[in-house]
């Protein structure tokens, strides 16, 4: 979505705090690969990269084929695996393509369209053979709360969440911030930091388990 460039501004500023705590991590709408550089900084083992597009797929797998701690799946995340029609945003490189129809979001940023579309996958990741990891970062443009609903279990693994939030109908349905806190405050997650554009009505936040405070 528009918050690319401010999910790049504050991975830096989330790794400094917490990288040595970090034992990978797994980034959930990873567009063109474009936080690796700043992960790779911080010498993390294991990144797992999902981005369902596939043209932005074959584009990643380019970006990041010189980082052996890098792998990258062409399917989306989230409750339910299915298969769904993503809306894709031309304009700016598909950073605002959702499966979610677009909302406010065409007030907001007028010259944003969404006049393409493409079947993707979704999954759930507790159905996915892939052990966790305990850094989360999530930016898929209104589903975020479903993307973590479909880690089940291996949620209690985790314990660091950069998410995208919003805080009104971006998207149609999209998660609310409040959504998101009500449900992570049931898995003893706490939202200690947070940036919002208010008058985008999006922004950036971290969440961490209690016990790591």
């Amino acid at each position: 979505m528009f918050s690319s460039v401010k999910i790049l501004l504050m991975i830096p500023y989330f790794l400094n705090k917490f990288a040595d705590d970090i034992d990978g991590i797994i980034h959930v709408g990873a567009h063109l690969g474009q936080e690796v550089e700043d992960y790779n900084k911080y010498n993390l083992k294991k990144i797992l990269l999902f981005e369902p597009q596939e043209n932005i797929f074959n584009q990643l797998l380019i970006n990041v084929k010189d980082s052996d701690n890098v792998t990258c799946f062409n399917f989306g995340l989230g409750s339910i695996n299915e298969k769904k029609i993503i809306y894709k945003s031309i304009e700016n490189d598909g950073k605002s393509s959702s499966v979610l129809p677009p909302q406010l979001h065409l007030s907001v940023q007028p010259n944003i369209k969404f006049d393409e579309s493409e079947e993707i996958e979704i999954k759930r990741f507790d159905s996915l053979d892939i052990e966790s990891l305990n850094a989360l970062t999530i930016d898929v443009q209104g589903l975020e709360l479903e993307v973590i609903k479909g880690f089940g279990n291996k949620l209690d693994n985790v314990e660091y969440i950069f998410t995208e939030i919003n805080t009104k109908y971006l998207y149609k349905e999209n998660a609310l911030v409040s959504d998101i806190d009500r449900y992570l405050n049931e898995y003893d997650f706490e939202r200690i930091y947070t940036n919002l554009d208010p008058f985008k009505y999006y922004g950036d936040a971290l969440y961490i388990k209690k016990s790591n405070k």
